[in-house]
């Protein structure tokens, strides 16, 4: 009978624990999104359904309140580079690093370290979710493409994506540019973001530029061939340096039928005009 009794307990645990865990929302459920790296107020946030915000400004009270407002809140997490203002900087400058971005003045991590990878899972990113994240911006995954001297880091990217999803299985991650990784990233993630598709930015002469039809049909056929393949949702960030380049970016990405957002490049600011920078989606990937 005791067994009876250990076999009941047991799967009480197993289905209770799965009846209380969230689902994911359908990537049309967080439009219109933003993304802004300034601290904000729950005001600036209410407009939007999901923001993408630099979690080292807040503390969980910060998020609950933002998130009060039913809006959804992601957590930026850099996973190929720190800049010296993370409090972990010194942690991995020990560890060891693979080179600088000057553009970015940050440090790129050496992920081949088990170390360094543990740091990350273990320390840093649960710092980010503990603060009740609904989901994780992952960042500089670009950091391993193959135009690098850090191109044979690519498994050891591969695999801390991994080993986030098997950590947090119910939050939505969202991994920023890297389509180079997707056959690898492809089942642990819930979303696919890339930047700059219809504009791109000149940090030497620090201008915004609006990219030729060519070339946006190109990186646009580029981007679909790897979704196609993956069958992964994506969502478009450009940039732009006033109104007018602002609405010439809108009527192409309005044609695409995918969620969108437009910033600066430092990505320091919310409209509180949601409209004029992002678009609502009902239905499609």
């Amino acid at each position: 009978m005791r067994y009876f009794f250990l076999l009941l307990f047991v799967m009480n645990l197993i289905f209770g624990c799965s009846q209380i865990k969230p689902e994911k929302p359908e990537l049309t459920s967080l439009t219109p999104f933003g993304v802004c790296y300034s601290k904000l107020s729950p005001k600036e946030v209410s407009p939007y359904k999901m923001v993408i915000v630099e979690p080292d400004f807040y503390n969980s009270q910060e998020i609950k309140s933002l998130k009060e407002t039913g809006t959804r809140i992601f957590g930026y997490v850099t996973l190929g580079e720190v800049d010296p203002n993370r409090w972990y900087f010194n942690k991995m400058e020990e560890l060891g690093f693979r080179g600088e971005n000057k553009i970015w003045q940050s440090s790129y991590l050496d992920l081949k370290n088990p170390a360094v990878r543990s740091l990350l899972l273990d320390q840093v990113i649960p710092a980010v979710v503990d603060k009740g994240m609904d989901g994780l911006f992952l960042d500089t995954i670009d950091a391993v493409s193959p135009e690098t001297e850090r191109a044979d880091l690519q498994p050891y990217m591969a695999e801390l994506i991994r080993s986030l999803r098997l950590k947090y299985p119910n939050l939505f991650i969202i991994q920023n540019a890297g389509l180079f990784l997707l056959d690898r990233t492809g089942p642990y993630i819930d979303a696919f973001l890339t930047e700059s598709l219809a504009s791109d930015y000149d940090f030497e002469n620090r201008e915004y530029l609006i990219r030729t039809d060519s070339v946006f049909n190109q990186r646009l056929g580029y981007l679909n061939e790897y979704i196609r393949n993956t069958e992964i949702p994506f969502l478009i960030l450009d940039y732009a340096g006033n109104p007018i380049q602002v609405q010439q970016i809108r009527s192409r990405l309005d044609t695409l039928g995918r969620p969108y957002f437009i910033s600066n490049i430092a990505l320091s600011k919310l409209p509180e005009k949601v409209d004029s920078v992002a678009n609502r989606l009902t239905h499609g990937r």
